[in-house]
């Protein structure tokens, strides 16, 4: 049985948290091997989005093409077409898989607790992290911050350890210890990235 590849352009280094949402997804999905890899010594992103995926292409030739532009405040309408005026037929080597959270990156980390305690090393805590109801977690102005104030939370550290901690040195290890899709399938934005998946798969390998 073939081993699927993924190549995963990210719009920062941070963003590498999303390689292990979309291992989890590969595995509800397949059962044949997979590899996701993180394109690294990529243009500069101001060398503009089809010089990226050119050089992705290149230096990881793969099935799965996975492009993550943020929507910050725009329409993810809008940014897949952004991302789909920069494929060309010269790409058709691999499938193109849009990934566009709603605002950002970190609002896919807020929509489930159990991650974000284990992640600071309190999986049995009971501090309130006042994460917003699920339903509401795309339309809130910053799902990083949101994040970054329940992992401090989590800690269960006192007021003086939690001035010192440094919250966005966990927000990888949520991402890596998310197990259950469920929260994240109440999430339209993530509905979309795993039907695109789904869809694919199907037609490359049914």
């Amino acid at each position: 049985m073939r081993r699927i590849t993924a190549t995963l352009i990210t719009d920062g280094s941070s963003d590498k948290l999303l390689a292990p949402l979309i291992e989890l997804l590969f595995s509800a999905h397949t059962e044949h091997a997979y590899q996701v890899n993180c394109a690294e010594g990529l243009p500069p992103v101001s060398s503009g989005l089809r010089a990226r995926i050119d050089s992705a292409l290149e230096l990881f030739p793969c099935d799965f093409l996975f492009v993550h532009r943020d929507a910050e405040g725009v329409d993810a309408t809008v940014r897949q077409q952004e991302i789909e005026a920069n494929w060309s037929d010269s790409h058709k080597t691999a499938v193109l898989i849009c990934v566009v959270p709603v605002r950002m990156t970190e609002a896919w980390l807020v929509a489930n607790e159990k991650p974000i305690r284990s992640a600071v090393g309190n999986p049995n805590g009971t501090e309130s992290l006042d994460l917003p109801a699920v339903k509401d977690i795309e339309s809130s102005p910053d799902p990083k911050e949101i994040l970054f104030t329940a992992l401090k939370a989590a800690s269960g550290l006192n007021t003086s350890r939690k001035r010192r901690f440094k919250p966005h040195e966990f927000r990888h290890r949520v991402s890596e210890l998310t197990e259950d899709l469920a929260p994240l399938r109440k999430l339209n934005s993530f509905r979309h990235l795993e039907a695109q998946i789904k869809r694919h798969l199907v037609a490359l390998y049914s």
